[in-house]
């Protein structure tokens, strides 16, 4: 880890989305763009809020759903279902 004061940083994204990143060990913001994935850096923290359940649905959540720690500062293209492509 580089010696640097750690940030933590708010993700929102619906429920289903936070529980498939927890579920692979992965963070995902942006709907796919990389490079608010590249400002963070290994022991940062993150939490998680989620407005709805569902991506795409109006099924409201409005609740935090997850918190945990930068593990390292690969960032990489997932795919989240056949439609969906999250860097």
């Amino acid at each position: 880890m580089k010696n640097r004061p750690i940030k933590y940083w708010i993700i929102v994204a619906s429920r289903d989305h936070v529980q498939m990143g927890v579920a692979g060990g992965f963070a995902q913001a942006c709907h796919g763009k990389a490079q608010p994935l590249k400002r963070m850096q290994e022991g940062d923290g993150i939490l998680y809020y989620s407005s709805k359940r569902y991506f795409g649905k109006e099924d409201k959540c409005q609740a935090f759903t997850a918190i945990g720690r930068v593990k390292d500062e690969e960032v990489y293209a997932f795919q989240m279902s056949e439609k969906f492509l999250s860097v």
